[in-house]
């Protein structure tokens, strides 16, 4: 047993609407899991900058105290500009590391925003590109079941010429 034509047209452009929209969604999902490991990418970016930070201060401090050990030890004064000059030069530094991580830190989280952003705007054009695929398809389809139907007009099966069974002069048709 066979089908028209128009049938299996209709069949085929059902299927393929299908499998197109099945694609969409797993584009959708894909995009949503790459978006959120970049999300967590930002989220560790932050962490880890937090914990240099942190670290960086404990080693000035560190330092701070053995600068004041070795003063006390020695017998010098605490409050000597030689002294205070060190510990001060110290604080300088870690705050320029402090400074230097953060920028890092941001720069990562830019690069991140940007990758979210274009994956959001790409996925975007993927979906509304397979709807308009489904669309395409569904109107090529309408087409082709449209040429199968029975033919009217100057040539088809509903002309004159049928009709009448046979070519007509103009001085025939006049009375």
């Amino acid at each position: 047993m066979s089908a028209d034509p128009v049938t299996l047209a209709v069949i085929s452009f059902g299927v393929q609407a299908v499998g197109t929209y099945q694609g969409i969604q797993a584009q959708k999902a894909a995009n949503k899991a790459t978006i959120r490991y970049y999300e967590d990418e930002k989220k560790y970016n932050e962490l880890k900058a937090i914990q240099d930070q942190n670290n960086v201060r404990e080693e000035a401090l560190k330092k701070q105290k053995i600068n004041r050990a070795i003063v006390a030890g020695s017998g010098y004064n605490d409050d000597s500009r030689s002294f205070l000059s060190v510990q001060s030069e110290i604080n300088r530094i870690a705050q320029k590391d402090i400074g230097n991580i953060r920028i890092n830190m941001l720069r990562g989280n830019n690069k991140l925003d940007t990758q979210i952003y274009t994956t959001k705007v790409m996925g975007k054009a993927k979906e509304f590109g397979g709807y308009a695929s489904i669309a395409a398809s569904g109107f090529k389809t309408a087409a082709y079941a449209k040429s199968y139907k029975q033919p009217t007009g100057q040539y088809g099966y509903d002309s004159e010429m049928t009709k009448l069974g046979g070519i007509r002069t103009s001085t025939e048709g006049s009375n």
